[in-house]
């Protein structure tokens, strides 16, 4: 890998405190991601750039809710791990991750997730 390494270990630092800012340095500007879930299938899954996770973890920072980040593995050019958080009304989110990482910075997070139903 050119340029700069990925430090996953300040990455989930900065991920589980919670400052949207502290997470969005650890992404690259063209950030490609792509989500698969109940409504988003696999044939057309819900695709946004840097925007739309920098619109998450503001609104997961304003309504409290944690995240937590565990199995985490980690090589040159790849991160996965799996991430699980709360909702204040009970329901949970788990969403198995992978970064593909290019200079340090995350470039694609393909995320498969699943939500309790409402």
């Amino acid at each position: 890998m050119d340029g700069a390494a990925f430090d996953i270990d300040k990455f989930r630092l900065a991920f589980e405190g919670g400052k949207p800012e502290d997470i969005l340095a650890f992404y690259a500007d063209d950030l490609e991601h792509v989500e698969i879930d109940q409504d988003a299938p696999p044939r057309s899954p819900r695709t946004s750039g840097i925007d739309g996770i920098r619109e998450a973890f503001e609104g997961l920072a304003q309504a409290g809710i944690p995240l937590k980040m565990e199995n985490v593995v980690a090589g040159s050019d790849r991160a996965a791990c799996t991430i699980t958080c709360a909702f204040p009304d009970g329901r949970r989110l788990l969403s198995n991750t992978i970064y593909d990482v290019t200079d340090g910075k995350i470039v694609r997070q393909l995320d498969i997730q699943v939500t309790d139903p409402e």
